[in-house]
C-alpha cells in the first residue's frame, strides 16, 4: 500500500530532524547576497551551510559568554535576556575586511 502524504512527511522529518529531536527547524528569509556569502564560506571551510551556521552561532555565543560577568552567565543560558546596548546598530553594515578576519577563525 502506498504511503499517504502525511506519512511521507513524517518519515522525512524523522530522517532530517531526528526521532529524538536532535535537530530543530530554522526557517528564515535572507538576502540573495547573504545566502551567497554563507554558501561561499561553507564551501571554503568544507562545511554545509547548516554546519557553518551552527559553527558561527557557537562561536558568537562563546565570545559573548566570555564577556559576561559571572552572575549573568546562568540567566543568559536559562533563557533569552535583552542585551544592552544592542549588538548591532540598526542598519549597520559589517565591512568585508573585518568580516573576513572574524570568519577566518571558524572552528569545526
Amino acid at each position: 500500500m502506498a504511503l499517504t502524504s502525511a506519512e511521507k512527511q513524517q518519515r522525512y522529518r524523522e530522517r532530517h530532524l531526528g526521532v529524538d529531536g536532535q535537530k530543530d527547524r530554522l526557517q528564515c528569509m535572507v538576502s540573495a547576497h547573504a545566502k551567497a556569502q554563507l554558501t561561499r564560506l561553507a564551501h571554503y571551510h568544507g562545511y554545509s551551510v547548516t554546519a557553518l551556521v551552527e559553527a558561527l552561532a557557537a562561536q558568537a555565543e562563546r565570545a559573548l559568554v566570555d564577556t559576561l560577568p559571572h552572575p549573568d552567565i546562568s540567566p543568559y543560558l536559562r533563557g533569552p535576556i535583552r542585551m544592552m546596548p544592542p549588538l548591532f546598530a540598526q542598519g549597520a553594515a559589517v565591512s568585508s575586511q573585518s568580516a573576513g578576519r572574524r570568519v577566518s577563525s571558524i572552528a569545526p
